[in-house]
């Protein structure tokens, strides 16, 4: 007996409606389960803050790529943050647990769009739960000295950038987009930990030395290893920072670098090689990357309102890097409509390229190597706390850094659910 299959997508509407009913009479700042009857509260006070959040990304490909598509991409999170002054004492001390489960699929897999970067950026790393956070942290009473060490993901602390747009290119940590294999971004943790030394409250200095250990990435068994069993290696990556008051208003810039020490694979592998040889490999990759991200408008009291700018660049080895640079700018408006002060309105473009070693192997006669150029705006409205809907338009030119290649629409809808 067969049964019906159930759209995800479909569901979305109904979710959201039930949602609504359900929540808006005891929704609070604190989400749409509210205060808890006063005990959420009381445990903040205390030093514990839970966090429970679900993540809804479905998408349709209304052009290019082989066929139409959609697709839904998901991801549950939930978390604890421990205040452990306020718990047993330790001064500046807290510890964070967060584990994960992600759903869905790929639409750009499923329209055949042979994307370089995904349009659904919550999608990845495996249909599994996974234990994304465990560490401790602890600054010193002067608040110079500043040490992570646990099981940390490298984009938390290194080349970190926000994620509002859906674009993968346009959101988080790019090195964790293109050198994937070796530097792990949410939602997928190792052993590591980081130090960092402010000799000046606007400048930072940070290192950190993170366990390579591509078990931890499988998507089988992967999601809750602890055992060392499977190094290859450490990644270092350094990063210099200045967060100067500009014009009454905030800026971050940075710019770091990385070393894998574990063996990686050539870019370019010789086509003739035999087949029991394996691939040819090299030993070490690297990298590089700058950021620079300043509020433009606002008040210098109002973190929130106000129109903000951010520039961000990557880029990896021409040994080992089948892509090897990122570029993307992103604007993004924070209360938009004098109505509407929790709305965001963004637009945001983004380059990323192919290695130059890679696109002279695929220039044969007829093939037109460029980089895959995005396009995304979106607007971000607060339905009500705890409840985010955004809308978003992606337009992709050269999908897969192939200029022959026909040009992607793809719409969407990001919900973000607080509990």
């Amino acid at each position: 007996m067969s049964h019906p299959r159930i759209s995800f997508t479909r569901c979305v509407p109904w979710l959201v409606t039930a949602t609504l009913c359900c929540a808006s009479a005891q929704a609070a700042e604190n989400g749409l389960s509210g205060d808890w009857g006063g005990k959420r509260r009381a445990l903040q006070d205390s030093g514990v803050e839970f966090n429970l959040g679900y993540t809804s990304e479905d998408v349709r490909v209304l052009r290019g790529g082989e066929r139409r598509a959609s697709a839904h991409a998901g991801q549950l999170a939930l978390g604890t943050r421990l205040d452990l002054e306020k718990l047993w004492g330790w001064d500046r001390t807290e510890a964070q647990v967060m584990l994960t489960h992600r759903d869905g699929r790929d639409v750009g897999g499923r329209a055949g769009l042979g994307l370089l970067s995904q349009s659904a950026e919550v999608y990845g790393r495996g249909n599994i739960s996974r234990l994304t956070r465990l560490w401790l942290r602890h600054e010193s009473a002067d608040g110079r000295w500043d040490i992570k060490a646990g099981r940390v993901g490298v984009g938390e602390d290194f080349a970190s950038l926000d994620c509002t747009a859906m674009y993968l290119g346009l959101c988080g940590g790019q090195p964790g987009s293109f050198v994937g294999d070796y530097w792990y971004n949410w939602p997928i943790s190792q052993w590591g930990g980081r130090l960092q030394y402010r000799p000046d409250p606007q400048v930072y200095v940070r290192a950190g030395v993170y366990q390579l250990n591509p078990r931890y990435a499988d998507t089988r068994g992967g999601g809750f290893r602890f055992a060392p069993s499977g190094t290859q290696g450490t990644l270092t990556p350094v990063e210099l920072g200045w967060e100067p008051m500009l014009g009454g208003r905030q800026g971050r810039y940075s710019v770091g670098g990385w070393y894998s020490s574990a063996p990686r694979a050539d870019a370019v592998q010789p086509v003739d090689a035999a087949g029991d040889l394996g691939p040819m490999m090299r030993s070490g990759s690297y990298g590089g990357w700058f950021h620079a991200g300043q509020k433009l408008s606002g008040g210098a009291n109002d973190d929130e309102q106000g129109l903000r700018a951010q520039l961000a660049y990557a880029q990896g080895d021409a040994r080992t890097s089948r892509i090897n640079r990122m570029l993307y700018g992103l604007l993004t408006w924070n209360g938009p409509l004098a109505a509407r002060p929790q709305d965001q309105l963004g637009a945001g473009m983004a380059l990323t390229w192919l290695n130059p070693r890679v696109s002279r192997q695929l220039a044969a006669p007829g093939i037109d190597v460029r980089p895959e150029q995005a396009l995304e705006v979106f607007y971000g409205v607060s339905v009500i706390p705890g409840l985010r809907l955004q809308p978003t338009l992606q337009y992709i030119r050269h999908p897969g850094g192939l200029g022959d290649q026909k040009a992607a629409g793809v719409i969407g809808l990001k919900t973000q659910l607080d509990f």
